[in-house]
């Protein structure tokens, strides 16, 4: 049996500037990890972040220096701190879904640009549509976009329902996802091809096999 070549991966690697403008869009979520994980190495640090609302009134970008001198650190802790920050509002939306609920429906949306992906629980008053847009600044740091459409909807009914809503975050090309799942369907194009390759590669293959 032939082995598959492994794919080289594209993953993002976020700035520190980058998750900053993520926490800075969603104060409530890190008002939340203070109010639930209040004795943390950070919590003094993530509190003063809030007080200054993340630097967004300045009208030039804040440097990490001199976040670092306002707060009488070195610029190693302040990034240390603010992906730890980032890291467990993830952690704590995961294992607490609850403590971001808000009115409306709960939702769990899986992000995807590339090879990088992310899950976070959230509550929306409407359930968006299939090939619908749904912007979420939070996410960018984790996956590289902040502009999604969605890809699949699925309903859970069990003791907690929930509804998982796949995010795409490449662009939008509905004739393509059509001969997508025509060449799925007529099995030229194998069910495993969309995980072990690149949306650009599987594009070149869908334009030799419908030329025409």
């Amino acid at each position: 049996m032939a082995r598959i070549k492994e794919r080289r991966k594209i993953v993002h690697q976020p700035t520190t500037h980058e998750i900053l403008f993520c926490l800075r869009s969603m104060p409530r979520y890190c008002q939340l990890l203070l109010t639930y994980t209040p004795h943390t190495v950070y919590s003094e640090f993530l509190q003063g972040l809030v007080d200054r609302k993340f630097y967004q009134e300045q009208e030039e970008k804040t440097s990490i220096k001199q976040i670092a001198a306002d707060f009488k650190t070195d610029t190693a802790r302040i990034t240390q701190w603010i992906k730890k920050i980032y890291e467990d509002i993830f952690e704590l939306n995961f294992e607490h879904p609850e403590y971001f609920q808000k009115p409306g429906i709960k939702v769990c949306f899986y992000c995807s640009y590339y090879d990088s992906h992310c899950s976070f629980y959230t509550f929306l008053t409407a359930t968006p549509r299939e090939y619908e847009t749904v912007n979420f600044s939070f996410v960018k740091a984790k996956v590289g976009s902040d502009r999604f459409w969605v890809k699949r909807i699925e309903h859970e009914i069990a003791g907690d329902t929930v509804i998982t809503i796949w995010l795409e975050g490449e662009p939008l090309n509905r004739h393509r996802e059509f001969i997508l799942e025509k060449a799925l369907f007529q099995e030229y194009v194998g069910f495993m091809d969309t995980y072990h390759k690149h949306s650009f590669e599987l594009d070149d293959m869908l334009k030799k096999l419908y030329r025409n």
